[in-house]
């Protein structure tokens, strides 16, 4: 006649660990049906109105300027100096002339600033 085999409380635990985790890899899999997309929504009161009004590089104080996002005392400071000595800023990818601002900044402050009223 056979053995039974009896299970320790080790493999017992491992085997519901392995358990609970496919389930819950199962229910991501549902939840995430979209795609797997990721999208965030926000609420927002509907009587409220936010408008965003870019900053004009060539009249902003440093203290306006300091107020955009990915620009700090230190890149305000430069953006005067640099106006101040060169004259206003024709177009906002001049600002790549100011030293430490790339490419890079300028895409992600572009719907932030503006070169005229």
């Amino acid at each position: 006649m056979k053995e039974r085999l009896k299970p320790t409380k080790s493999e017992i635990a491992l085997l519901l660990l392995a358990a609970a985790f496919a389930l819950g890899m199962l229910l991501y899999k549902d939840l995430r049906a979209d795609g797997g997309a990721w999208q965030i929504t926000t609420q927002r009161d509907s009587d409220a109105q936010c408008e965003v009004m870019p900053v004009n590089i060539n009249t902003a104080t440093e203290e306006e300027l300091i107020a955009v996002e990915g620009i700090g005392p230190t890149l305000a400071q430069r953006i005067v100096s640099y106006r101040e000595e060169h004259g206003p800023f024709k177009t906002i990818e001049e600002l790549d002339q100011v030293k430490g601002i790339g490419m890079s900044l300028i895409e992600n402050i572009r719907y932030l600033v503006c070169t005229e009223e």
